[in-house]
């Protein structure tokens, strides 16, 4: 089995953009002849789990035989609320602790996942290059505009080839994508050396190649960029199983909340209270997922008793919780307005067979629901998410198969990943 290194700042138990498509590939390319030895950030672990095999540096096995190592220590999550969990996990900072963290935050906070990761991924990438002399390619995953430094230097320094999957643009990421210490016109020259070298290059997203195109027209062609689409998760093929704990959403509506700011949360739950009545008393006894939410903004707005709060903080809870709902609202913040990508759980949710609907502005995402079955509702039209609120309740209840079939499959995908690895590699 040919091995290759496998850079994932963006790696469960993190849920920034690339997360799950990252270990989507890395557990799945075991089938296809290639072993991962996958460098990602630091595990999450309860007291009393032992973390022997997660500590840093030393090695652990994957749920496939991916081999992985972490870069920091495991975090203790056992006395940290959830939503404290979830921000960590969606890119935030560590939690402060003690009186004076509590006091101020923000300069007691430590690093998040993907700033360990970037301080230490390098010195261990190299452990594991020279502890292992037959690895044959490198993937790595940006931004973080660091995990690329990192793989181009280990390419002139060992001589091997590498596949750099692009989740957005480096000169403006997403902010669920972090793109680590690089200044802005550091992250361009990158990106301009990245595209224009002759390096091998895949993107999710159409319009995430077309935007580099156009941006180095003459200089880079439609055969330099293959685009690698996300997938729908098969829950039968995740061995992963969900905490015990999570709610109940049986039938139940699901608001995923999970790429608004604190205030644009704040909005959307005025926008609801205000069309309660409205939307004919569909969004009663709702399940929200947010981490930016409190039960005090829920009463601010005089929905305290009508919506339940929840933060799951791991991808097999989210998703879990996403297969039992009646039917699945997704709302999309001012930051993904000219997003280039779709998040992967939204591929993930158009696959359920459940009603779902997408609150976003008009652009990649607003153009996926239409394709794939969902209800786009243009974002800040009351009107408009009031009407999409009805007429979704009304459709639930039912299996929905409209738009599925429309969906890459991801033995397909696969395979043409597995093609593009082995044309990088030397004749």
């Amino acid at each position: 089995m040919r091995k290759i290194l496998f850079l994932a700042p963006n790696y469960p138990p993190g849920m920034t953009d690339g997360s799950s498509r990252a270990f989507r590939i890395a557990s799945t390319l075991p089938d296809y002849g290639w072993e991962p030895m996958v460098i990602a950030p630091p595990a999450f672990v309860s007291s009393g789990e032992s973390s022997g095999p997660d500590e840093a540096g030393e090695e652990t096995s994957g749920v496939n035989g991916e081999r992985i190592w972490r870069t920091g220590s495991p975090v203790e999550v056992e006395e940290m609320e959830a939503c404290g969990v979830a921000a960590l996990a969606y890119g935030g900072s560590m939690p402060p602790k003690g009186a004076l963290g509590k006091v101020l935050p923000s300069r007691f906070s430590a690093p998040g996942l993907c700033a360990i990761w970037e301080k230490h991924a390098a010195a261990l990438a190299e452990k594991v290059m020279s502890q292992f002399g037959d690895i044959d390619a490198v993937f790595v995953q940006g931004p973080s505009a660091r995990a690329l430094e990192i793989a181009l230097e280990i390419s002139v320094r060992h001589g091997v080839p590498v596949l750099f999957d692009l989740q957005a643009p480096l000169a403006r990421p997403s902010s669920f994508a972090p793109s680590g210490s690089l200044r802005s016109g550091e992250c361009g020259s990158l990106e301009e050396k990245l595209l224009t070298s002759g390096y091998s290059l895949i993107t999710p997203t159409r319009a995430l190649k077309e935007y580099f195109l156009t941006k180095y027209f003459g200089r880079v062609t439609h055969d330099d960029i293959t685009i690698i689409a996300d997938t729908p998760h098969d829950a039968a093929d995740d061995p992963r199983a969900p905490w015990e704990g999570i709610a109940d959403s049986t039938g139940r509506p699901v608001f995923l909340l999970q790429r608004l700011t604190e205030k644009e949360t704040g909005d959307f739950f005025r926008s609801l209270s205000h069309l309660m009545g409205a939307a004919g008393g569909c969004c009663s006894d709702a399940v929200v997922v947010t981490h930016n939410a409190s039960e005090k903004m829920l009463k601010k707005f005089g929905l305290e008793g009508s919506l339940e709060l929840v933060c799951p903080f791991s991808e097999e809870d989210l998703l879990a919780l996403c297969r039992k709902a009646g039917f699945i609202f997704y709302a999309v913040g001012r930051q993904d307005e000219d997003a280039l990508r779709v998040p992967e759980l939204l591929v993930d949710v158009a696959g359920m067979g459940i009603r779902w609907a997408v609150s976003a502005h008009e652009g990649v995402i607003s153009r996926f629901a239409s394709e794939a079955g969902g209800l786009s509702v243009l974002a800040g039209d009351e009107a408009a998410l009031a009407a999409g609120l009805r007429e979704i309740a009304g459709a639930a209840g039912g299996k929905f198969t409209q738009g599925i079939e429309e969906l890459p499959q991801h033995e397909k995908v696969m395979e043409a990943l597995v093609r593009e690895i082995a044309l990088t590699l030397p004749v």
